[in-house]
């Protein structure tokens, strides 16, 4: 940026230089027509025989023609020269003003940041997070306690949330947090052009991403590549140290409540900052009666003062995000749409079989047909083949009118009759061992269970990933282009990620 500014001001000098140069010749040339001129001796009419003869038509047309003309086309050919260096020059000269701009945005910030809305008193210098005090209040709003609120890193703020759902959050502030409006909008004493040169401000501590695509598009690929990998076996380490500890019993536990106990990026990585009512008022805050953010129930389950802005987790993700891809047998995650080989894509099942998938994903036999999802007790998410499949079909709690009776024991949809007719319903206790009732209450028999691996979620997954979308409804009282969901993509490890899903899954 400094090189730019001084690669302007030195075409700058340059184009000032030249427009003097011929402003000095005019000058000198009017001058010089002053002093080498005769001095007027009368009337034309009255002096005209005693008047001094002037340069004769041969000496005007000729060496003095030729000095003026000389001396214009030297004039002319400087400008000619310089003009288009000028030209050449003036891309440069609006990058350095637009730099000298930013400079100056940064700056105003910088005194909004640590004096003016004096964010450092939370944030800490450099944005790397600190405390704020918070008071604990009741239902009823009566005080409880005072505590100290854990205040999370801005130094990733950009790489978690938009420009926009910052902007956002600066204008109006965090519910159940002590996090105000500062914005106008929101009541605050801050114009937009002070939130945005804040905005500016913080964007100059911002940490490396992890993603490949920034660390490709940066200035020096290299350089960020290091400071990508040394983020990286940061959080690794840390999420290491809190396994060796003790403190957590997974690596998804541990990654969802990144910092709890050490402060690590002042949580501001952490899934449970949002998600576990009380978890930034830290470990050691009685915040309510026997409460422990970390204990079944209260954990990922959102919702509640304070900090429980998030959606709850407990027992209805899986609601939110169905399963939509099988693992592989060792645990890990198989790419998305399966793994290949010449023949297509598949997921391997216990045995190390590989069960084919269709072009839209779904797991399908070598005859085409599809296999179906088993529900319930210890085969959730295997598959059976079966010999047949019974039409759809509950035994409890529907009308002896809804189904019609077959002899091979089927109960099958009469589609010929207005309505269905001859109900008998199937005595389940006669269905043999290779027949399975399945989840949407069909039954199949003489089925082949083939075990599979666990099943996960693609989409729980690029949610963590990416965020929320703009304007779909999130959190408590809050849309996501307000930045109640982030994406974590550019600041956790993939493996991370996944890790967190099958942790958030079992909630």
């Amino acid at each position: 940026m400094q090189s730019s500014l001084v690669f302007a001001a030195d075409f700058r000098a340059i184009g000032l230089t030249v427009a003097s140069v011929v402003l000095l010749g005019f000058v000198a040339l009017f001058i010089r027509n002053i002093f080498t001129s005769r001095d007027e001796l009368g009337s034309e009419i009255e002096l005209a025989s005693n008047k001094k003869e002037y340069l004769s038509d041969e000496e005007l047309e000729g060496v003095k023609l030729d000095r003026s003309l000389s001396f214009a086309l030297v004039v002319l050919g400087i400008t000619s020269v310089a003009l288009p260096f000028y030209w050449l020059a003036e891309p440069g000269r609006q990058e350095g003003a637009v730099a000298a701009y930013q400079l100056n945005f940064e700056s105003r910030g910088g005194d909004l940041y640590t004096e003016g809305a004096q964010c450092v008193n939370c944030h800490a210098a450099g944005g790397v997070g600190g405390v704020a005090p918070y008071v604990l209040q009741d239902v009823d709003g009566q005080f409880i306690a005072n505590a100290s609120w854990t205040a999370p890193a801005l130094n990733n703020v950009f790489l978690r949330y938009s420009e926009d759902e910052v902007r956002y959050i600066l204008n109006f502030g965090r519910p159940g947090s002590p996090m105000a409006a500062w914005g106008t909008p929101g009541g605050g004493p801050l114009t937009e052009q002070q939130v945005q040169n804040t905005m500016e401000y913080i964007q100059t501590f911002e940490v490396q991403s992890l993603d490949t695509i920034d660390i490709n598009f940066s200035d020096d690929p290299a350089a960020a590549q290091a400071e990508a990998d040394e983020l990286a076996i940061e959080i690794r380490d840390e999420v290491q140290r809190s396994l060796d500890d003790g403190e957590f019993s997974s690596i998804g536990e541990a990654v969802f409540n990144l910092g709890y106990f050490s402060g690590f990026q002042a949580g501001s990585l952490s899934c449970g900052r949002c998600h576990t009512s009380g978890w930034s008022l830290g470990p050691n805050t009685p915040w309510a009666p026997g409460a422990d953010p970390l204990a079944e129930g209260v954990a990922g389950c959102g919702g509640g003062n304070p900090s429980g802005i998030g959606f709850s987790l407990c027992g209805t993700i899986t609601e939110r995000f169905p399963d939509d891809a099988w693992k592989l047998p060792d645990g890990s995650w198989a790419p998305k749409g399966g793994l290949a080989d010449d023949d297509g894509f598949f997921y391997e099942a216990m045995d190390g079989s590989k069960v084919r998938l269709n072009d839209k994903g779904a797991p399908i036999t070598d005859s085409g047909e599809l296999y179906e999802v088993l529900s319930g007790g210890e085969m959730h998410g295997d598959l059976a083949e079966c010999a047949s499949i019974s039409s759809l079909w509950e035994p409890e709690g529907i009308s002896s009118e809804a189904y019609a009776y077959v002899e091979d024991g089927l109960p099958e949809v009469d589609d010929s009759a207005d309505g269905f007719v001859n109900p008998e319903p199937i005595d389940l206790d006669s269905l043999g061992e290779s027949d399975l009732m399945f989840a949407d209450g069909r039954i199949g028999f003489s089925c082949d269970v083939i075990d599979m691996p666990e099943r996960t979620s693609y989409a729980h997954f690029d949610f963590i990933y990416n965020g929320a979308d703009a304007g779909s409804g999130y959190g408590r009282g809050g849309q996501s282009a307000a930045g109640m969901m982030p994406g974590f993509g550019k600041l956790l490890p993939e493996q991370f990620i996944q890790a967190v899903v099958d942790y958030e899954r079992g909630l």
